[in-house]
């Protein structure tokens, strides 16, 4: 598994985690406000990347476009690594 693929993985886990969503209701490709990622949902969700892969997103500078959905986020940790 690629290292995109893997952290793609991890995030629509989390996500759904978070959100109380079955794996097949997240979708890689939609915003995380279409999603009904809230305010202390992206809290959690960036404790938990910060845990698994060590990234601090904020202090990264992430973007709104960053967060237009799981797949550019991806690509954002990934970048960060």
């Amino acid at each position: 598994m690629s290292k995109i693929a893997e952290i793609q993985d991890f995030l629509n886990k989390e996500v759904g985690t978070i959100l109380r969503l079955k794996e097949s209701e997240v979708n890689e490709n939609t915003s995380l406000d279409d999603l009904g990622v809230n305010s202390m949902a992206f809290v959690e969700l960036l404790i938990a990347i910060e845990n698994k892969f060590g990234v601090q997103l904020i202090q990264a500078g992430i973007t709104k476009a960053d967060l237009s959905s799981l797949k550019t986020l991806a690509l954002r940790i990934e970048q960060e690594l």
